[in-house]
């Protein structure tokens, strides 16, 4: 299957969430203690990269999250609990 890496934006259009995928997983509201939300304007989500394996996928996920960083560390924007290169396939 073919993956693809995604971003939430804020109203000013800057990313608040970094995510890898596949199918229509970047516009399923997901809920539950720490998870980003889903932007309500579906113009809100962007696809990064599109076609790639899933470990390019997992690869390109770590690096945008390493670009915009994370607050929970203090070292950027995004709410991501995790450095990325995880998760379901």
């Amino acid at each position: 299957m073919k993956y693809y890496t995604y971003a939430y934006l804020r109203e000013d259009r800057t990313p608040y969430y970094i995510g890898k995928g596949q199918g229509n997983r970047a516009y399923v509201n997901r809920y539950g203690k720490g998870r980003a939300r889903r932007p309500k304007n579906l113009n809100n989500i962007i696809l990064l990269k599109q076609n790639l394996t899933e470990e390019d996928a997992f690869r390109h996920e770590v690096y945008m999250i390493a670009v915009f960083g994370r607050k929970d560390l203090g070292t950027g924007i995004l709410h991501n609990r995790t450095d990325g290169g995880e998760g379901p396939s």
